[in-house]
């Protein structure tokens, strides 16, 4: 019988921030947040708050959307569904909140995320 050495899983980018002011929403180390493009609304009454947020960074697709299948769970969330083809979409719930997570390929093995986040709406 042959011996096989597994090589250890890529190392998942840590996290050093949140999606402020969400911040149950992880964001990996290496990641800086595009203001130009981001956009969040608050109430002055903090009744609501709904964000579109995007941030560029130096990791690539796969272990980035691994980082977001782990750490959503980690802070309470629950994946609704995905879909994965050129960029992957991912679908979360939790305590009256949604959150989309779509994470982008970019060259030199880079990649771009952007958040939805808001209530869910009451129907």
């Amino acid at each position: 019988m042959i011996n096989q050495i597994e090589s250890p899983p890529p190392p998942q980018p840590e996290i050093i921030n949140n999606a402020l002011p969400f911040v149950d929403v992880p964001v990996p180390s290496g990641f800086s947040r595009d203001q130009i493009k981001s956009f969040v609304y608050e109430t002055g009454s903090d009744e609501m708050k709904v964000g579109r947020l995007f941030f560029n960074g130096r990791t690539g697709l796969k272990p980035t959307v691994e980082f977001y299948q782990n750490e959503m769970i980690n802070k309470g969330w629950t994946l609704v569904n995905s879909m994965a083809s050129t960029e992957t979409i991912l679908n979360y719930q939790k305590e009256g909140w949604v959150c989309t997570v779509i994470i982008r390929p970019r060259s030199f093995n880079r990649s771009s995320i952007e958040i939805q986040i808001g209530p869910v709406q009451m129907k």
